[in-house]
């Protein structure tokens, strides 16, 4: 701006009809206005042209409104704002300004400017942005305004990034999250899979070889079950297991309680191993005796107390375990909530940012559409409404507005050169129209109408209902009177000729000339209609004059002044000049048909003619501006299409007769070619949203037809990809974890796709296995606690057996001792008559001498009887303890099994000491009465002194009397121990049955977790 311009300070307010337009260079200046610029500006085109733009800048402008445009344009993006501009009187006017960057073979050429009245809002709202721009602002006004500036920057494109990283961020959060807890929870079953129940197995496979491979054997070679040799082996083999397995055992990892426990372990291991190694010098030895005193007395009370520290070791293994899985529990509780709390995060900032990108996009696609539909039915805008953002919907719409006011101006300044040529044609004097390529009349200047309104009466004589102001859209040929001249009319045209014919009377005169396009195409004709009918008498009178003339011989002239004076010589003497006026212009008209026929456009005809060779000139010439017009045209949509722009379209009714058609067929052709690509464009939109388009079944041809195949073969691949991972989905809800999906199926990145997801199923079915194996192990260990509860079943039913014959023995073995007391009595009181009856008292010697030995025999019997009972208590300790082994090795859900074990060990612990004490009582009494089996055979002995010695018999039958009474007490005793016995053993059975339907509910729910 030059500061020595004048200012007023006065407003010149614009009308809506005001659109200033004006060109400029890339370095500002003003190579075209318009009419309005100038008008409104004050100054005239030669003031502006050449000069810098700013010469109509207004000082009031802040220059950050100029450095927002030429930074906006020099992006190549159009900018709209509201400008003040100054006049050259100083006065000022508020526009609407729209620049756009001129693009030349994909590079910014130049400026195009087009403005238009700004409302009263708008200037309210640019004045008070200046004024903002002019106030001094604080530091945190200043971060605000940058704040500002960036929400209104924000682009789309950062908004859906945005989006896609938090959906992103979220997603590998959750991955990472429960890759983790997968991990941990893997780490912690393997943990109690190998430190606690490994270890579990280990301590069972211990106290199984001390209780059934070397306590059993023990009774088992006792009772004849098993052969010596088999006892040494079952002992070596259980030797060789104990070592290995406490050995692993103590290898494992070991808390502080354990080792705690094995240090208290060892001293009873040494005490353990040396009493089986006493069993192995046992065995060899062979010695049937030694060996049922031995198991008695000293293996059981060697092996019991490592048997229970044993159990110690196996309930703190179950108690570890259950930590673990609290442990596990926690951890998943934690994992959880965290994954919550990412889903809940991601979809809050998710939903946040896709509310904001719908509110950014879709009010304004609707306003768009409503302006789009609104130009569509040829309303216009005074202005297109904008919002603070700055986003790429903001360049839409500016590129919208920039392209209608481009547009509008074209249009207008197209339009106003179609009517400057229409005008032209309408007011030449020659009769001229203008036909398309199948003869039908499509333009007719007012001298036609004329001529045809003159001939009108007599061609309606030939042709009733004739009407002049029909003749547009029809053929003009059919008037023609003569035949010949008629074919001639309608025959093709491929040069320009001349065609002699009457019609209504009148002798008419038709040049033809025919219409080409820039590529040669006949597009139809123009006619010249010459009415001769006045000059055809002079015609005749210079018939020799023409015939020379067309012989070619111009050199001919009329003898004037063989004529009287009048007409004929006025017409001989015209005609002369005729002839020298023909010439020049005939010559001209020819070259330029010629060129025009080659398709070369010539330049305007410059020289001066008068009369008709000058309305010839300027018909020649308006020939040609229409010509260059219809290749404007072409270039223009040209143009258009190399820039992008598909929906631009030229204006086919500047246009008349075949030159119209010439541009509704271009119009035409890019309408082919728009279909398909947004076809191509609305199947590519559907796929980023998703939705999978069925398959286009519309015929194209050519390249269109490929477009078409390959978004075809796009959408199989996508629905191939959908169908892989549905079948995925559905087989692991099935269960069927191992099936894959077929990446050969897939091509690039889609099969990399395909293998991700069988990768990501393989690292999800691995730790699944393991537990499953997991699993199979405890429901083996359950079977074999059932197996182990089956087989205490069938023990202690055969205990209890064994307890009801022992009970029955006792019987008769009381009965026996009240009958050997009986006789004692009887014998006490029969000693005073011993003399007498020596005889009987030697037979009563010898019956009671026999039945002595009788109750020794039973005596012997019971003892084996409670060595039995003994040796069944210690099993079923063992299987007690081997029962909580198993309920540990089954984790929380053989805790109640535990408890039954544990009051099966306490019920054979008791069962132990019952049948301990019975044994005491058994060998006092198989003392007592081997002493008197020897008192009772030397009473035999000595029957022969019986006579001399009764006193001293009846001393002893007194002792023996006295000592059966003894007996009697201890049988009861023996007796009531043995019913008590009977008692345990029944509750051992109901607690082993017990027992058993916990080992079967573990069973089963070991199976249901295998079935999971």
């Amino acid at each position: 701006m030059k500061i020595n311009m004048p200012v007023t300070q006065r407003e010149l307010e614009l009308n809506s009809t005001h659109q200033l337009v004006s060109k400029t260079d890339l370095k500002g200046r003003i190579t075209f206005v318009n009419r309005d610029f100038i008008d409104i500006s004050g100054f005239n085109e030669d003031e502006l042209i050449g000069q810098s733009h700013n010469i109509v800048r207004h000082p009031d402008m802040p220059s950050e409104a100029f450095q927002d445009l030429w930074s906006t344009v020099k992006s190549g993006k159009p900018w709209i704002g509201i400008v003040k501009n100054r006049c050259k009187n100083g006065d000022h006017y508020w526009v609407e300004a729209v620049v756009t960057p001129i693009k030349e073979n994909e590079t910014v050429s130049g400026y195009i400017s087009v403005r238009k009245k700004a409302s009263r809002e708008q200037i309210e709202g640019a004045l008070n942005y200046h004024r903002y721009l002019k106030e001094h602002h604080s530091w945190l006004e200043g971060v605000m305004t940058k704040v500002n500036n960036f929400k209104r920057n924000f682009s789309l494109k950062a908004r859906i990034v945005c989006i896609f990283l938090t959906v992103a961020l979220t997603c590998f959060s959750l991955g990472i999250n429960g890759l983790y807890g997968i991990q941990y929870s893997n780490e912690r079953l393997s943990t109690v899979y190998n430190d606690r129940v490994v270890p579990l197995q280990q301590l069972k496979i211990v106290a199984d070889m001390y209780a059934v491979n070397i306590v059993d054997t023990s009774h088992k070679v006792r009772n004849g079950n098993i052969s010596w040799t088999q006892a040494e082996q079952n002992v070596d083999d259980a030797i060789k297991a104990v070592d290995k397995n406490w050995q692993a055992y103590t290898n494992t990892y070991l808390v502080a309680e354990e080792k705690e426990l094995i240090a208290e372990a060892k001293p009873l291991f040494t005490q353990a191993n040396l009493a089986t190694a006493r069993l192995k010098e046992i065995l060899k030895a062979r010695d049937q005796a030694l060996i049922t005193e031995f198991t008695v007395n000293q293996l059981y009370p060697a092996i019991e107390p490592l048997s229970e520290k044993i159990s110690q070791l196996t309930l703190l293994q179950l108690d570890i375990a259950a930590k673990e899985f609290n442990q596990a529990q926690e951890n998943y509780v934690f994992k959880r909530n965290v994954n919550i709390l990412f889903i809940l995060l991601g979809l809050l900032i998710t939903g946040f940012l896709g509310w904001q990108l719908y509110h950014a996009i879709m009010p304004r696609i609707r306003m768009a559409i409503e302006y789009l539909m609104a130009s569509a039915q040829g309303e216009d805008h005074d202005s297109v409404l904008r919002t603070g953002h700055r986003d790429e919907m903001t360049d839409v719409m500016d590129a919208y507005r920039a392209l209608k006011t481009r547009i509008d101006f074209d249009y207008t300044d197209t339009l106003a050169g179609v009517d400057r040529i229409k005008s032209a044609l309408d007011n030449a004097s020659i009769p001229v129209t203008v036909g398309n390529e199948n003869n039908k009349l499509i333009y007719m200047n007012k001298a036609g109408f004329a001529l045809w309104e003159k001939m009108s009466a007599n061609i309606e004589k030939l042709h009733p209902g004739f009407e002049v102001d029909k003749l547009i859209g029809g053929t003009l040929g059919k008037y023609i009177e003569n035949e010949e001249d008629r074919a001639s009319y309608v025959a093709e045209l491929k040069g320009s000729k001349v065609l002699n014919t009457t019609m209504a009377g009148r002798h008419l005169r038709l040049t033809f000339n025919p219409v080409h396009n820039s590529e040669g195409q006949y597009l139809g004709r123009m006619i010249q209609w010459d009415d001769r009918t006045e000059e055809l008498a002079a015609e005749q009178s210079i018939a020799r004059l023409i015939d020379q003339t067309v012989a070619g011989d111009l050199t001919s002239r009329i003898d004037a002044t063989q004529y009287p004076d009048g007409f004929l010589k006025e017409i001989s003497g015209g005609m002369n000049k005729l002839l020298e006026a023909v010439i020049g212009p005939l010559n001209m008209a020819a070259n330029y048909v010629d060129n025009l026929s080659k398709g070369v456009i010539p330049v305007e005809i410059n020289q001066e003619y008068k009369g008709d060779f000058n309305i010839i000139k300027n018909n020649l010439n308006a020939c040609g501006v229409a010509i260059k017009s219809l290749v404007a045209d072409g270039n223009l949509l040209a143009q258009a299409a190399e820039a992008g722009n598909l929906t631009s379209r030229a204006d086919a009714s500047k246009h008349l007769g075949e030159y119209r058609k010439v541009i509704e067929g271009l119009n035409a052709t890019l309408d082919a070619i728009v279909d398909p690509l947004n076809m191509a464009a609305n199947s590519v939109e559907d796929i980023a949203r998703g939705d999978i388009p069925e398959q286009i079944t519309s015929r194209y041809n050519g390249d269109f037809n490929k477009i078409k195949d390959n978004l075809n073969t796009c959408f199989s691949s996508i629905n191939a990809l959908v169908a892989d991972a549905q079948l995925l989905a559905d087989a692991a809800r099935e269960g069927r974890v191992t099936v894959r999906a077929n990446a050969d199926r897939h091509q690039g990145d889609y099969r990399k796709i395909v293998n991700g997801m069988n990768e990501t199923l393989e690292m999800i079915v691995s730790p699944i296995v393991t537990v499953q194996q997991s699993v199979e192990t405890i429901n083996t260990a359950a079977k074999e606690i059932a197996q182990g509860n089956a087989d205490l079943s069938r023990r202690t039913e055969d205990q209890a057996a064994s307890l009801e014959k022992t009970a029955a023995s006792m019987e008769e073995l009381s009965s026996t001792v009240k009958q050997n007391a009986d006789n004692a009595k009887q014998a006490n009181q029969l000693a005073s008559a011993a003399s007498g009856v020596a005889v009987k008292g030697g037979v009563a010697v010898s019956a009671v001498v026999n039945t002595m030995a009788q109750i020794n025999e039973s005596a012997k019997k019971i003892e084996d009887i409670i060595s039995v009972i003994d040796g069944i208590a210690f099993q079923t300790n063992i299987l007690a303890l081997n029962a909580a082994v198993e309920a540990a090795r089954a984790g929380e859900q053989g805790r109640g099994f535990a408890v039954v074990a544990g009051e099966v060990r306490n019920l054979a612990q008791r069962s132990a000491s019952a049948a301990k004490e019975i044994k005491e009582l058994i060998t006092n009494s198989v003392n007592k009465t081997a002493e008197g089996t020897k008192q009772v055979e030397t009473a035999g002995e000595t029957m022969q002194e019986i006579v001399s010695s009764v006193k001293r018999v009846s001393d002893i039958i007194g002792e023996i009397s006295a000592a059966s009474q003894e007996q009697s007490a201890g049988i009861e005793q023996v007796n009531e121990a043995i019913m008590k016995m009977d008692d345990v053993t029944q509750q051992n059975t109901a607690l082993v049955e017990e027992a058993a339907a916990a080992a079967e509910s573990m069973m089963e729910q070991a199976d249901e977790l295998m079935n999971a």
